[in-house]
């Protein structure tokens, strides 16, 4: 099988992801690994994907983004997930981690 990595834009990104079927995504053995130390609760991944609208999204490199959600139980901190768009049909979650919600809201204050 040939995989084809996208490029998309932000704009994209989003669409892409308010019409994301749990059908399309998958895990990466390094995201299994990190999301067993560092949260191990996959339902709220898979729910925050599918139902939840990203507080933030970035592009890390070519066709690998990195989408912010608000943490569901823990105000105070926000979940980022490093994901992969495959053959424009499927992401692949890389990585997860957590950090203080003031380092997003840090990043968009004025200079």
């Amino acid at each position: 099988m040939v995989v084809v990595i996208f490029d998309y834009t932000l704009e994209e990104l989003l669409l892409f992801l308010k019409n994301l079927d749990e059908s399309q995504i998958k895990e990466s053995r390094h995201f299994i690994e990190s999301n067993i130390t560092r949260n191990d609760d996959i339902g709220m991944i898979y729910d925050l994907l599918l139902n939840k609208k990203p507080v933030q999204v970035g592009k890390t490199k070519t066709g690998t983004y990195k989408v912010v959600f608000e943490h569901p139980y823990q105000k105070s901190k926000d979940i980022y997930l490093i994901i992969m768009i495959i053959n424009r049909q499927e992401i692949t979650l890389k990585t997860i981690y957590t950090a203080n919600s003031s380092r997003r809201l840090r990043e968009h204050e004025p200079n």
